[in-house]
């Protein structure tokens, strides 16, 4: 089973473990450790359109690459489309985390 997040990350089972994997070139599912930080932005969130904006313009300022700004552009778009849609856009944390 695996619920992909985007087009490098995904929830899955592996050796019957749910995990936060990074999908390497070759397709395979390598688990984050559970001790690493992650995080997840919501479309509902009203505020990710613009951090992810911002988010994009660091990684091109680092000289990340190609496929990393690809990525984060195809990510805003999808983000942006949903905000435009949706009657659930929400200020982050007003439902308490629910």
């Amino acid at each position: 089973m695996e619920k992909r997040i985007d087009d490098k990350h995904s929830i899955a089972i592996l050796d019957g473990e749910l995990v936060v994997a990074k999908r390497l070139p070759n397709g395979d599912l390598q688990p984050i450790p559970p001790e690493e930080p992650t995080i997840l932005f919501r479309g509902r969130d009203k505020l990710a359109v613009r951090m992810l904006l911002f988010y994009r313009q660091l990684c091109k300022e680092d000289g990340c690459s190609n496929y990393q700004l690809a990525t984060m552009d195809n990510m805003i778009s999808k983000f942006q489309e949903f905000a435009h849609t949706s009657p659930t856009m929400k200020q982050p944390g007003l439902t308490k985390g629910y």
